[in-house]
């Protein structure tokens, strides 16, 4: 998959405990970048840091407004973006708190993507998306289930995964994955 697209740059939203990012640095990209709102597993993830990685302290888009305009326009990028509830995934308040308390930024998704598709050409990007059935009801996922999405709803914080793909399909193809809490993969339209 990412010699097949010579993948330069790996950009990743949600560090998190940094698996996936010790993942990507098993691949010869040119740059890696992260981000995670949640400074302490930011510092434990500064390890994996030098002079091609790079991890951040900071919301998701506001990391990505930063990041996306300095990006080569010439070198295709990996996007993994993963951020979603700040502090409740690794216990540190629970899933209604972090829903509550940080709104749009517990599901950046559409915004990320937004702020992405405004700064660069991203016909040669490709994406993951983590997590896609806090979007996408409609497939049996191996880890099923949300039981957050009624407050999501009454937030007005629900997008469907129609709204996410319409923003890529024109020059992306799209495929769902269920394994774990499924996947959208979306890579250039050949």
């Amino acid at each position: 998959f990412i010699e097949k697209h010579k993948y330069q740059n790996y950009v990743e939203t949600g560090t998190g405990v940094a698996v996936c990012l010790q993942h990507a640095l098993k691949y010869d990209f040119k740059n890696y970048y992260s981000v995670d709102l949640d400074e302490d597993l930011v510092n434990s993830a500064q390890s994996l840091a030098n002079d091609k990685v790079t991890i951040s302290h900071d919301y998701s888009t506001q990391f990505l407004e930063k990041l996306v305009p300095t990006l080569p326009v010439d070198e295709p990028v990996l996007f993994f973006l993963d951020a979603h509830f700040p502090g409740a995934d690794f216990h540190k308040m629970t899933y209604v708190e972090s829903i509550t308390k940080f709104r749009e930024q517990a599901f950046p998704l559409v915004q990320e993507l937004d702020i992405i598709i405004k700064n660069r050409d991203i016909s040669k990007d490709s994406f993951i998306i983590d997590d896609w059935k806090l979007y996408d009801r409609e497939h049996s996922y191996e880890f099923d289930g949300w039981e957050y999405k009624d407050l999501q709803e009454e937030l007005g914080l629900y997008t469907p995964a129609s709204e996410i793909i319409d923003k890529l399909v024109e020059t992306h193809d799209c495929e769902v994955k269920t394994r774990h809490q499924g996947f959208l993969f979306a890579t250039p339209k050949n």
